[in-house]
């Protein structure tokens, strides 16, 4: 709430829950403009985009004034049950966007004794997935903005979910944005 950028509108924090994970997307990348995963987490300052809001929940002891929240948030999990290294909070951020990474310490795969399996996972995606991928597979060529239009999102969401999928490689945009146009690939297509 605090450290969100308010300029991004029609962008909202979104708290995803996982049987594996918790993630948490916060508009707004690091006030600096740099990326959290290049950076050391004990080496990060404290700068507020949003000072006045801060200074609010500092006094109403919702939040500590220092900005340890990053270290806090590693220290704290390493004390929980079942926490391992591969348990570890992770932090990624893009010039627009924030995300919080949580294991869950209690959850366990379910181990399969089947060596016939495929090594990776059908992807599993969410509706709004879905229909973006269909949409784009009617017209290679439509816009962010028609997009918007035809899903009845707004367009933060429509650019969070083409990053998502560029990242699963289901999706790959060829060309400018101008006069380019977008590849869908099949799940069994997917860039390693």
């Amino acid at each position: 709430m605090i450290h969100r950028d308010y300029t991004e509108l029609g962008s909202e924090v979104h708290i995803d829950i996982f049987d594996d994970r918790l993630v948490i997307y916060s508009p707004g990348g690091m006030f600096d403009g740099s990326f959290i995963q290049d950076r050391d987490l004990d080496d990060v300052s404290s700068k507020r985009r949003n000072p006045i809001l801060a200074d609010v929940f500092a006094q109403l002891n919702f939040m500590e004034k220092r900005g340890s929240g990053l270290r806090k948030i590693c220290n704290e999990t390493s004390k929980l049950p079942g926490f391992t290294e591969s348990k570890e909070p992770r932090f990624r951020s893009q010039a627009s966007s924030f995300y919080t990474e949580l294991p869950n310490n209690n959850y366990q795969a379910e181990k399969s004794d089947s060596a016939n399996e495929p090594v990776n996972e059908p992807v599993k995606l969410s509706l709004l997935q879905k229909d973006l991928l269909e949409n784009i597979r009617l017209n290679a060529r439509i816009t962010r903005v028609e997009l918007v239009e035809r899903l009845n999102v707004s367009l933060i969401t429509v650019k969070r979910t083409i990053a998502q999928l560029k990242e699963l490689g289901l999706l790959e945009r060829v060309g400018s944005d101008k006069s380019g146009h977008w590849t869908v690939r099949d799940s069994k297509e997917r860039k390693a």
